[in-house]
């Protein structure tokens, strides 16, 4: 119950942003299920893996969520993905670094500024993997039958039976 509240509250959260960054408001409820999605993979990821792990995952769904949304809704993925991804943000790490340099803990401070680097550099990483993903598997016939609602396999790639 307590991860559904937190999904539901990533959601919500990354709505304000969106609306604070003049998304459209056909486009908040893409913002909202990348975000909470992200967020759900996150919160079982971390429990399972390492944090970066977890980082590099939810960056990955939320990447790929929003280049699949933005392809239908013919929209760049950027302006989903920057509302989305800020639930996982490492903003405490970067707090926890600049503490602990201001306390004058070197070890603390890079201890905590490595792991916070490692966290950005994951998510940084999953991002672009979906994004390639996406380059890769070209998204635009799958999003024209999801247009048109054909229930057929929309895979231009898949050998045809």
């Amino acid at each position: 119950m307590k991860l559904l509240f937190e999904v539901l509250w990533a959601g919500i959260a990354t709505s304000g942003f969106a609306i604070l960054f003049d998304l459209r408001p056909r486009d908040v409820p893409l913002a909202f299920v990348g975000a909470a999605a992200g967020w759900w993979i996150y919160s079982i990821t971390a429990a399972a893996a390492s944090q970066a792990t977890a980082y590099f995952a939810s960056a990955a769904v939320i990447g790929l969520i929003c280049e699949v949304g933005a392809v239908v809704l013919r929209r760049p993925a950027f302006i989903f993905i920057v509302c989305a991804i800020l639930p996982i943000v490492p903003g405490s790490g970067m707090y926890y670094t600049m503490l602990q340099s201001v306390r004058g803990n070197l070890s603390g401070s890079l201890n905590a500024g490595f792991q916070t680097l490692q966290s950005a550099g994951a998510i940084a990483a999953g991002l672009a993997i979906s994004s390639a993903l996406s380059r890769l598997f070209s998204l635009t016939p799958l999003a024209q039958r999801l247009r048109r609602g054909e229930k057929r396999k929309a895979w231009h790639w898949l050998p045809k039976k």
